[in-house]
């Protein structure tokens, strides 16, 4: 029956003579599973070979450096032969799952040159945005012989891809790295035969695929990712720019086209392009007109998007990636009508945000908030417990239900004690603000799954010692989650005084002026919501900078809003008093002054609230405290630790 409902996404399709399974693609996305050197690690391969198990068509290998000067680290290489049993390996296994394997080489425009990290372009022209953690000096402007030779290092790599059993290459020509900075009329501005006209623009990149046809055979498949425009870039490269890049690319020897997109301002592309699902299908059905090959539509799709994009003729092949680090078995599940199974991304953007500053090696590997498992595949396989227990888990948030659900799933008895009415804990406060509604179907998910998983589940149940005595349970999982701080300061018992988790709960009502203290991401996504609604707001943080516990893209857009929205951001400044219907606020250069306000919302953070765990010291054997009632943290935070706990009883 759904294999009907998706027609077209599940009829197979070609690129050039690689014939594949169905029509969805793993677009490429960096998640520096490898090792140090380039190498693919057991990370990778597990990562991988998860999603080709999981049904997909096409699996395209994340940003592989074509050569050693442009590999960083942990980022997949094929600058040299070493390299090739690796791949060789990961080739075979995705094969074995009937999927088919093509690689995505990049030149990051970042190159090791002497021991440093240098970043080259086709003109000493700063990027417009912080690509790779490329720093703000202009780069280096490439001489013809060095464009020759990286040329060659493409060629060179693809060879090295088809020897280790690859099904593919695709050269990537999108988001700013260093043949989109020749393509765009923003980096490049070459006066010699790379820049100038469109032609001119184009000609290291049809070079590249001249090159590369050349040293694989005309029958290897080949193709190219391009932006489909750039936005937000001052003389950037348009859609008609980019129709005759498709066409020179195909007379080159592309055998297809893989449209993408561009913004400045942040990693990769400006927060709403990447929010919203389908936005860049239109620029794939442009390019389509225009080329006889295959076209590949990407951009925060899902099935139902895709599988309309393909009826009405605007691709030939979907794209979806981040529901795929959500869930790699996205594609299975669709095909055998399971829809409801598939774990919704929440569209957080915490696996492109965090990796912004690509460099810092305490945080260079992908995230899932929503997944805690990428990379770690076999590591965390869900298995039979070797005991089975009787287990209570006090807590109904994202660590309670997550903790709850694998260890049912390993054949624990697990009950779940949740002092409210509904699941979802504090997630039901962070999905009220703007962008922030794709963590709803995430929570219906979530309590889903505890029911197919066989938890019994106790809403409006207090779970207190004596309770749990009752149950005589082997192990206990306390994550009853946390509570707001309160400031410590004169008036913050007045009446109009409250939280923002009371505000967003819609337990309190709030008046036409508004004061916000604390600007981290809660009073900033909370004077966001009330200024929606036309609220003056004002907020006060005792930092230099507002929401700077916030990620780039995610901050970007929640600081375009604030702006749009007329709310006022008082950094550097500290909150003295709450008085009558004003508060009163020591600025940033010392002055004081009275902020008028009909409610007051403190925003300062939560403690944990952990009393459940001294309460049944020494009573139980096995006690585990998690998530904020361990430590106030991220959401996925929760979830991993959830995940390793559900695991460990």
């Amino acid at each position: 029956m759904s294999r009907e409902k998706y027609s077209h996404l599940f009829e197979p399709g070609s690129i050039g003579k690689l014939k594949i399974r169905n029509r969805l693609v793993l677009p490429p996305m960096a998640t520096m599973f490898a090792e140090e050197d380039g190498s693919v690690s057991d990370m990778t391969m597990d990562y991988y070979e998860a999603r080709a198990r999981g049904g997909m068509g096409l699996i395209i290998v994340e940003i592989t450096a074509p050569g050693m000067q442009c590999t960083g680290p942990h980022q997949l290489s094929l600058g040299d032969d070493r390299f090739i049993p690796g791949w060789k390996r990961l080739a075979e296994a995705v094969h074995r799952h009937g999927a088919k394997i093509a690689i995505q080489l990049q030149h990051s425009t970042m190159e090791n040159r002497d021991g440093r990290f240098v970043q080259v372009g086709p003109s000493a022209v700063i990027v417009p945005a912080r690509v790779m953690g490329a720093p703000d000096n202009p780069p280096h402007e490439l001489s013809e012989g060095e464009i020759r030779d990286i040329v060659g290092w493409f060629a060179g790599a693809s060879v090295r891809a088809k020897k280790a059993g690859l099904d593919g290459v695709e050269i990537h020509g999108a988001h700013q790295y260093l043949v989109a900075s020749f393509l765009s009329p923003a980096t490049n501005r070459r006066t010699d035969k790379y820049g100038g006209s469109v032609e001119n623009r184009a000609r290291f990149m049809v070079e590249i695929l001249k090159a590369v046809r050349k040293a694989v055979g005309a029958d290897f498949p080949l193709w190219i990712r391009l932006n489909g425009q750039e936005w937000g870039v001052d003389n950037g490269q348009t859609l008609d720019d980019t129709r005759v890049f498709a066409r020179l690319a195909v007379k080159a020897g592309a055998q297809a086209i893989h449209v993408s997109g561009y913004g400045a301002g942040s990693f990769i592309t400006k927060a709403p392009i990447a929010d919203t699902a389908g936005v860049l299908v239109p620029l794939a059905a442009e390019i389509k007109k225009v080329v006889s090959v295959p076209v590949i539509a990407v951009g925060r799709l899902d099935p139902a998007i895709g599988e309309k994009a393909l009826a009405e003729g605007k691709a030939d092949f979907v794209a979806i990636g981040r529901r795929n680090l959500a869930d790699p078995e996205l594609a299975s599940k669709t095909a055998e009508g399971r829809e409801d199974e598939i774990n919704p991304c929440i569209g957080c953007l915490e696996c492109i945000d965090r990796r912004a500053g690509i460099f810092d090696q305490s945080n260079f590997r992908v995230v899932c908030t929503i997944n805690p498992v990428n990379g770690h595949e076999k590591e965390y396989a869900i298995t039979p417990a070797k005991t089975i227990k009787t287990v209570v888990v006090v807590g109904g948030g994202p660590a309670g239900m997550i903790a709850a659900r694998v260890a049912a799933l390993r054949g624990h008895k697990v009950t779940l004690f949740e002092k409210g009415p509904v699941l979802g804990g504090l997630l039901n406060i962070a999905a009220v603000p703007p962008h922030k509604e794709d963590i709803v179907p995430w929570i219906r998910y979530l309590a889903d799954q505890l029911s197919r998983a066989g938890v019994q589940v106790r809403l409006n149940s207090e779970a207190t010692p004596a309770v749990l005595e009752t149950l005589k349970p082997d192990a206990v999982v306390i994550a009853t989650g946390g509570t707001p701080l309160r400031l410590d300061i004169a008036g913050v018992d007045r009446p109009w005084v409250t939280t923002a988790e009371d505000v967003l709960s819609g337990r309190r009502q709030v008046g036409q002026k508004v004061v916000i203290i604390g600007g981290g991401q809660v009073g900033c996504e909370t004077a966001d919501y009330l200024a929606g609604q036309g609220k003056q707001v004002t907020v006060i943080e005792v930092l230099k900078k507002a929401a700077s516990d916030m990620y780039v893209m995610v901050r970007h857009r929640l600081m375009d809003d604030l702006r749009s929205r007329r709310v006022v951001l008082l950094t550097g400044a500290r909150c003295e008093a709450i008085l009558e219907g004003s508060v009163l606020v020591t600025t940033g250069d010392g002055k004081r002054e009275n902020i008028p306000a009909e409610t007051v919302i403190i925003a300062v953070g939560y403690r944990p609230d952990n009393s459940l765990q001294e309460a049944l010291r020494g009573r139980f054997d096995e006690v585990y405290c998690i998530g904020d009632a361990s430590k106030p943290r991220r959401i996925c935070d929760a979830v991993q630790e959830g995940y390793l706990t559900g695991l460990r009883i």
